[in-house]
């Protein structure tokens, strides 16, 4: 596994980046464009030229698959293209799209994904991981030969892998050659492995930065129809190298490119890479592979359809929202309460987060539903700004009435309110409510909580708990016996006798032991 990770980045005179390379360099280079020995092919001209016009929308579906020491990650998703401006000599794009992250373990044994410093879930945030990265809007003006003439915004890949924006816009050669190269001088950045955990202001810590050359090299290799096939492979190397062993940082890549000439754009690609890190004492090698597909027309459809429907969406949440901030205030509370609520009414958030807080640390006399059915709404509508200080506020003003909905509000809320909800159906001890909490035991990410207050509210949540062991289950099985071990009595001795005669499952024994254990020395 790398023991740090690197950047790359660069300013270019004619062209801002190698698309095809994948690479971000930084510091100033020269770039040429290197026209390559003649070969047979030559003798027959194939000009190639991007044909987007303005208004036209395209978009490929990419996938990323990096094999690491102990682990794969696999990054995929939809990059999207939309052309806002164009003439006969260039054309100009707004680029979006995001890649989601798998982490796979190469063993059975427990895994935690490495954390990235540019962990947002779109790499059109850039490298930095700013958080004004991740607004701000990235678009790029190409001539018709897919040279770069400005960019603005960023969408850098981890693994070195470049731009995303411009993975699929390939270099062509300008004089129709067959056979073409461009070389440039740039820099790789190493970024520090230190456990300080970066600011979104401030970047990362760049440790050192070394001199490298980069050079792509294509070839057309074939024509069938309008599909042009393009051969193309990459070496990009620092300057500083280990000893006689080579280059201390090395990628590597050969692919295969399908160029449509009427539709004048890369159809799809496929590229196999080797990311090569060298030190004194050792060498890692990192296989890395990325394919690229142009959808049709009827899959573009689909997409825009999805996108059309989540906007929607969107606007629905954000009108839920604003109605959650409208409420009437009600009369039968006093002069202190009312001005709470104004505020909490408002749409200033530091004013709604001050009021919910106000309201969190009040010690009403009695229950009161209005305001209860109030942070109720607020949830509701997932207003991820003040969820964690409107639950907060529901533990201390819910009521036994509220039970229901603040069910259904538990199975929405995020991880942000999720103990404090349980907190306000807990309090309540009704048989559904402490039911609901149990049921959480079988969510991964919210039974921790789920454990936890259920092991604070006591040996009356066992029933519940008991309900949800299943010897089959063995992530579900843990967190049963987590809480068990803790509130757990003769009925739960009892009943972990009953399945153990029953079943075959030796994890479930395993387990069961060390919770009879527990069990037997905290009730005898």
């Amino acid at each position: 596994m790398f023991a740090r990770n690197f950047s790359q980045s660069k300013s270019v005179s004619r062209r801002l980046t190698d698309p095809l390379f994948l690479l971000l360099c930084c510091g100033s280079c020269v770039l040429l464009m290197v026209a390559a020995p003649a070969s047979s092919l030559a003798a027959d001209p194939l000009p190639l030229k991007y044909k987007w016009e303005k208004g036209q929308q395209y978009a490929y579906r990419v996938k990323i698959e990096v094999s690491m020491e102990n682990f794969e990650e696999t990054l995929s998703g939809v990059e999207q293209y939309d052309v806002t401006a164009a003439d006969d000599n260039s054309f100009s794009v707004r680029c979006s799209g995001n890649l989601n992250s798998v982490t796979k373990s190469k063993s059975r044994r427990p895994f935690l994904p490495p954390m990235r410093m540019h962990r947002h879930r779109s790499p059109f945030a850039g490298l930095s991981g700013s958080i004004a990265g991740a607004f701000e809007q990235h678009t790029l003006e190409l001539n018709r030969f897919g040279e770069v003439d400005t960019v603005k915004g960023s969408s850098l890949l981890p693994y070195l892998l470049g731009h995303l924006s411009q993975i699929n816009l390939i270099p062509l050669s300008p004089n129709a050659e067959r056979t073409w190269s461009e070389s440039e001088k740039s820099s790789i950045s190493v970024i520090s492995s230190s456990n300080r955990i970066s600011s979104p202001l401030r970047g990362p810590d760049i440790e050192k930065t070394m001199g490298a050359k980069k050079t792509a090299e294509y070839k057309i290799t074939g024509q069938e129809g309008d599909l042009v096939t393009i051969e193309a492979s990459y070496s990009y190397r620092t300057v500083s190298t280990i000893d006689d062993s080579g280059p201390e940082v090395e990628l590597t890549g050969i692919g295969t490119i399908l160029f449509d000439q009427k539709q004048g754009c890369v159809k799809e690609l496929s590229l196999s890479y080797k990311l090569i890190q060298r030190s004194e004492n050792s060498t890692q090698k990192i296989p890395i592979t990325l394919a690229s597909t142009l959808l049709n027309a009827e899959e573009l459809a689909k997409l825009q359809a999805e996108q059309k429907a989540a906007m929607a969406k969107h606007a629905a949440e954000k009108k839920k929202r604003e109605e959650a901030a409208r409420f009437e205030i009600p009369e039968n509370i006093d002069a202190e309460l009312k001005t709470i609520l104004t505020d909490l009414g408002t749409n200033n958030v530091l004013k709604r987060k001050a009021a919910l807080q106000k309201l969190s640390q009040a010690k009403p006399a009695k229950d009161n539903r209005d305001i209860s059915r109030i942070l109720i709404g607020i949830l509701e509508s997932k207003d991820i700004t003040v969820v964690q200080d409107a639950s907060r506020a529901l533990a201390v003003w819910s009521t036994k009435e509220d039970i229901p909905e603040m069910i259904s509000v538990l199975k929405e809320v995020n991880i942000l309110g999720q103990e404090s909800v349980m907190e306000a159906i807990l309090k309540h001890e009704t048989p559904e409510g402490v039911t609901a909490v149990a049921e959480l035991l079988k969510e991964p990410i919210k039974a921790h909580n789920a454990s936890k207050k259920l092991i604070e509210y006591g040996s009356g949540a066992e029933d519940a708990v008991l309900e949800q062991m299943d010897p089959d289950q063995f992530v579900v099985l843990v967190n049963v016996f987590r809480v068990l071990k803790e509130i757990g009595t003769e009925k739960s001795l009892k009943k972990i006798e009953e399945v153990n005669r029953t079943t075959t499952n030796t994890s479930f024994r395993f387990q069961a032991a060390s919770t009879v254990k527990a069990i037997e020395a905290r009730v005898n």
